[in-house]
């Protein structure tokens, strides 16, 4: 359901707009009045969510980032206010699920960039937002995509898992440190969606474990390699529409008594 003219006039920053749940939030976004200011670093499918917000009468601009170089954040806030004068909902969805490894054999370099391009990117951005929020002296909004894997164990993928912890942690840091201000901050944690990123990661793992079949590693280390396709309660994955809803509730007014959630939207995942 799209509530018209939830967003008028807001200016809402988005990153990981290219695909998947950023590409859904956006398209929602923009149609319910917010003018969009998107951030990845896929350059060309982030032009086509652009492009697909025109086309449908919304407005907005597109920057090609790298989100986990700090001053990429920092640019990512100015241009926002340069184009529009000021920023009001902040959604940090840019995001990796890494290369899965156990811990005895996840190199320290796999860990790093996970940690990059899951926390930094959410840390860089929010630094550069709430300076912003504390300038305007109005409050905001911030949202996280943190996940499932931030609230539970999640096989074979560790260093995922702890950089979505981590994600929890800061925004529950966030939201204590920065209410005076009249700024929320919470996060969504979503289940297995339908969205490339999440097709790759399961290909990926999966071609893995053939190959070390073939090449015929312990049965014990191919189990850790996880690739076990887990459905929760809700017998299927999500869509991205139904992320994006759950995004733009904790964006909106709605939820004006929300702060420091870690929101689930998983299907009843993390009720077993």
């Amino acid at each position: 359901m799209i509530f018209k003219d939830r967003f008028k006039d807001k200016v809402m920053i988005l990153t990981g707009a290219a695909r998947g749940i950023g590409r859904a939030t956006a398209l929602r976004a923009a149609q319910e009045g917010a003018k969009m200011v998107l951030a990845d670093r896929l350059e060309e499918q982030g032009e086509e969510t652009l492009k697909m917000i025109r086309d449908a009468g919304g407005e907005g601009i597109f920057l090609p980032l790298d989100l986990s170089i700090e001053e990429n954040a920092q640019t990512l806030v100015q241009k926002a206010v340069e184009t529009y004068g000021r920023v009001d909902i902040c959604v940090n969805n840019a995001g990796v699920m890494g290369n899965p490894n156990p811990v005895h054999l996840l190199p320290k370099e796999d860990v790093d960039y996970t940690f990059a391009n899951n926390f930094y990117t959410v840390y860089f951005c929010c630094k550069y937002e709430l300076r912003q929020f504390i300038e305007q002296g109005d409050g905001g909004v911030i949202v996280n995509n943190a996940s499932i894997a931030g609230m539970t164990g999640l096989e074979g993928n560790p260093a995922y898992n702890a950089s979505k912890h981590a994600v929890n942690g800061l925004t529950k840091n966030l939201a204590l440190d920065y209410q005076r201000y009249g700024i929320r901050v919470n996060s969504v944690n979503p289940s297995g969606t339908k969205t490339p990123m999440v097709e790759e990661a399961y290909e990926y793992v999966m071609k893995k474990r053939e190959a070390a079949k073939a090449a015929g590693v312990d049965p014990k280390e191919i189990a850790n390699m996880g690739g076990r396709k887990r459905m929760p309660i809700i017998d299927r994955q999500a869509e991205p529409e139904e992320q994006a809803a759950a995004i733009l509730f904790l964006c909106s007014d709605d939820a004006s008594y929300m702060t420091g959630a870690t929101l689930q939207t998983d299907g009843g995942w993390t009720s077993f």
